[in-house]
């Protein structure tokens, strides 16, 4: 783990929570394409626990293309229902670890809660 990113990416969560911060948010939107898995990690606990308030970072980080796959995961563990027209497109990437992320995300939104 690298503890100066895992710092800042809490410090970014507190603010964002508190404040409602967008600039912050985005700093804990973006460690999802962090080299560090713990931080990958960490940062989507964080994003999951946001909700429906993590929903603009995690559609940024689809519209620039950044960590696509673990972005739509988180997607589908928030479960949001309107969500799912964002990750429909994904299902016929040509990149299979996408196609996958966006038809597990899909799941879990269709799946009863």
């Amino acid at each position: 783990m690298k503890w100066g990113e895992a710092a800042a990416i809490f410090a970014a969560y507190g603010v964002w929570r508190a404040m409602g911060n967008n600039r912050a948010g985005a700093v804990v939107g973006r460690a999802l394409a962090s080299v560090d898995e713990t931080n990958r990690t960490v940062a989507g606990i964080l994003l999951v626990r946001g909700a429906a308030r993590s929903l603009p970072l995690l559609r940024a980080n689809l519209q620039h293309g950044l960590a696509v796959p673990m972005t739509l995961r988180i997607l589908g563990d928030i479960g949001d229902q309107e969500s799912a027209r964002d990750i429909e497109p994904y299902v016929r990437s040509g990149d299979p670890a996408t196609a996958r992320a966006a038809d597990a995300a899909l799941a879990l939104i269709r799946q009863p809660r």
